[in-house]
């Protein structure tokens, strides 16, 4: 377990000088709002805990551990070290005096913990059991996983600092956009990975399949509304073509209006709203996805 949480938390800051790490999010919401990093070791160890085992089960569901050069390729160990985390996680989450909390904030939090960490549940099993889902749906699961896991990173590291509903409301929506982006990269990611760890059965599920199943809809009746997308025509890059990635990068752009103008709204002064909206910049930047 160590070795898995170390890897990770390296990989976060392999690219610090271009962005902020993502485990970073709680303290810098924190700050944000006035109060010291050190209030936010615990929230933020507990929420990159869930984060790393939620993407470990991810790629355990996804049949593509093999990705994963560091990691066991046996699901059932990945599994069960997994389990750990979001125990360890659940230990931090009821020791968070330890951080000098007091009892109602920490009850928030636990509440925001346990409430979020449903919302991904519910939002894997519809990803896992839509067999190809349609856009809309794409769009529910990723605000569900990933969306709310990045809202509750920030959400938490403001209610270190305040118990201002507004406040607590603007990081939330911050997160929640940030999150969507961060899923948008992943699916995009997918696309550029096509016949080497991402499989064509993973690829009924991203955005981009969804995107093109529904701009076929709208253009022709006579098309079927069940087609897939196969793994020769995504290596042809015919979604290039079709205009849905395109369409992928446009959105990442719309959330990163959304969360930044919910961030805006707060009139926060200092460097850590600058340094939270650089992430959302960075994040949402045009890229190349197609090798």
């Amino acid at each position: 377990m160590f070795i898995l949480v170390s890897e990770n938390l390296s990989a976060q800051f392999d690219h610090a000088d271009a962005r902020s790490p993502f485990v970073l999010l709680p303290s810098l919401c924190c700050q944000a709002c006035g109060e010291p990093a050190e209030r936010t070791i615990g929230v933020s160890l507990a929420w990159f805990l869930l984060q790393v085992s939620a993407s470990l089960l991810d790629k355990v569901e996804d049949h593509e551990l093999m990705s994963i050069q560091s990691a066991p390729s046996d699901a059932s160990i990945i599994t069960n070290l997994t389990t750990g985390m979001i125990l360890v996680a659940q230990w931090i989450l009821n020791h968070l005096e330890l951080d000098r909390v007091d009892s109602g904030t920490a009850w928030d939090i636990q509440r925001a913990f346990h409430e979020t960490t449903l919302s991904v549940c519910s939002g894997q099993h519809l990803d896992l059991s839509a067999n190809s889902p349609d856009l809309s749906t794409c769009w529910q699961i990723a605000e569900a996983k990933s969306g709310a896991a990045f809202a509750l990173a920030c959400y938490a590291g403001a209610r270190l600092a305040t118990n201002r509903s507004d406040v607590l409301d603007a990081f939330f929506q911050f997160g929640r956009g940030f999150g969507t982006i961060v899923q948008i990269d992943d699916d995009l990611e997918d696309l550029a990975n096509i016949g080497d760890h991402c499989s064509s059965w993973r690829m009924k599920k991203t955005l981009v399949n969804a995107y093109l199943k529904f701009a076929e809809n709208s253009t022709s009746e006579t098309r079927q509304n069940d087609r897939v997308i196969t793994t020769k025509q995504f290596a042809t890059h015919e979604p290039i073509s079709s205009g849905s990635v395109l369409y992928l990068q446009l959105e990442k752009l719309k959330y990163a209006t959304l969360a930044e103008n919910a961030l805006k709204r707060l009139n926060l002064a200092g460097e850590f709203q600058d340094r939270l909206i650089s992430i959302i910049h960075h994040e949402s930047r045009l890229r190349n996805y197609v090798n």
